[in-house]
């Protein structure tokens, strides 16, 4: 046998002695294929953030039906089959993974060591969870990796002392491997008088009921902040803080900025005498309870009228403000998003106002008409800009369009985005934007989606809301 034939006939025999190798031929592994062909229609049908936390593993995982909303704002990718083993995954882990750009991937799988006569030795359990962790580093070699430690169940009480020892050899191998991270959960679920909760579970004492997930989201998202904290997803307080304040007042931008808003948007229209004014709609009527038209007005009459007895007599006197004003009360670090509600006849005017009192802040422009913020565009090259739609047959006509007038993307009405939509602004490399939103499943589920920023009536709430 030449050199040559020996090595190809070493390197058989050593591929024949993987785990991959042992287990890809026996029905039970097998049996998952339509799992994982699923799996993969998703991931060429779906949008997953590249922020993303990928969950795999076995039932627990397929079964956590709030794990999108538990994890917010983690976007996640939930990729969990049946009653699913180690000796599973040892063929179709890169199947699972490889598609997908993530922040980290969080496993757990439980059913190697049951009670069983088929059960494998906790030294088992820790070689493929071994290979696991190789096959993954093929192709994310630096993505952080948690293992959560199987739970202490009454179903397997009984092997809970191999069900340990498993574990304490994968914690071991964590704890000297980069990246790796090993969750543990025990403590949490085991009574005073040292046996499992079984409050925490369903009938079956194996799987965890919403209470026991409750703990698991607290466990795994402490470990999770810990290591990969969340990408921040901006707040930005809809005309101030409006749903306690006076919309597009100086009073709801200061409140915002105390509720630690981190941007405040505000709605501009210009007067007859060309001063940029603060209101969101075209006359005064409903904030003010005078009918003026803005544009036929000239500022010193709109600056007589009180646009804040409407909301509470706490904030009688308050004024439609000039931009200017709203200007002043940006703190360093925060950032103005001005919506131009009239036409491009106005950017003369904002340029020169932002010119004038705009040095050391930061100011993002929208606009509904594409010209018109084409056109802002042009004139502000160094700030962002975002075209604003609410009708989801008009984006489609319009969303190729955006890139090509150089905006950054789109700030969307939140009832028309969905998956095809944010894949479809993340192909097309636009940020993805959203309004207005004060309800926290709402928001999770936006979250998720991979937005940049979520435009709300109630910045403070909503925030921690969602923290919770």
């Amino acid at each position: 046998m030449t050199g040559r034939n020996l090595f190809l006939a070493l390197l058989l025999a050593v591929l024949s002695c993987t785990p991959a190798a042992k287990y890809r031929s026996l029905p039970e592994v097998q049996a998952w294929e339509k799992d994982i062909s699923r799996f993969e229609e998703l991931d060429s049908s779906e949008y997953y953030a590249a922020s993303s936390i990928l969950f795999m593993g076995s039932s627990s995982i397929r079964l956590w039906s709030t794990l999108a909303s538990d994890m917010a704002p983690y976007p996640v990718i939930q990729r969990g089959f049946g009653g699913s083993k180690l000796s599973d995954f040892t063929v179709y882990t890169e199947r699972i993974v490889a598609p997908h750009k993530c922040r980290a991937i969080v496993i757990f799988i439980a059913n190697d060591i049951t009670g069983s006569d088929k059960d494998k030795s906790p030294e088992e359990v820790a070689g493929l969870f071994r290979y696991i962790v190789k096959k993954i580093r093929k192709s994310h070699p630096d993505t952080p990796v948690f293992w959560i430690a199987v739970t202490p169940s009454a179903a397997r009480w009984k092997v809970w002392d191999k069900i340990s020892e498993a574990g304490k050899l994968i914690e071991d191998f964590c704890l000297k491997s980069e990246n790796l991270y090993y969750i543990r959960t025990a403590s949490a679920f085991l009574g005073a008088s040292g046996t499992p909760r079984e409050e925490l579970f369903i009938k079956d004492k194996l799987h965890l009921n919403e209470d026991g997930y409750a703990i698991w989201t607290s466990i795994i998202k402490k470990e999770l902040m810990k290591r990969v904290p969340p990408e921040r997803v901006e707040t930005i307080a809809h005309r101030g803080a409006s749903y306690l304040a006076p919309e597009n007042t100086v009073a709801a931008a200061r409140l915002a900025w105390k509720l630690e808003a981190d941007a405040v948007e505000c709605d501009i229209h210009l007067s007859a005498d060309n001063k940029i004014i603060v209101c969101h709609d075209a006359n005064t009527l409903r904030t003010t309870g005078t009918d003026h038209l803005i544009k036929e007005t000239g500022s010193s009459v709109l600056r007589t009228l009180d646009a804040g007895s409407f909301k509470g007599a706490e904030y009688k006197g308050e004024k439609l403000p000039l931009l200017s004003e709203l200007i002043e009360t940006v703190p360093e670090g925060k950032e103005l998003v001005v919506e131009i509600k009239c036409g491009p006849e106005i950017l003369p005017f904002l340029r020169e106002e932002i010119s004038r009192h705009g040095a050391n802040r930061k100011f993002t422009f929208i606009a509904f008409d594409f010209n018109t913020i084409a056109e802002t565009k042009k004139i502000f090259p160094s700030n962002s800009c975002y075209w604003l739609c609410s009708n989801g047959e008009l984006l489609q006509k319009t969303i190729s369009r955006v890139g090509e007038a150089g905006l950054e993307g789109i700030s969307l009405n939140y009832k028309i985005i969905d998956n095809v939509v944010a894949a479809q602004a993340h192909r097309l490399g636009l940020e993805l934007y959203t309004w207005t939103v004060d309800d926290p499943a709402e928001a999770k589920r936006l979250m998720a989606l991979g937005v940049r920023g979520i435009t709300t009536n109630r910045p403070g709430w909503l925030n921690e809301q969602v923290k919770n």
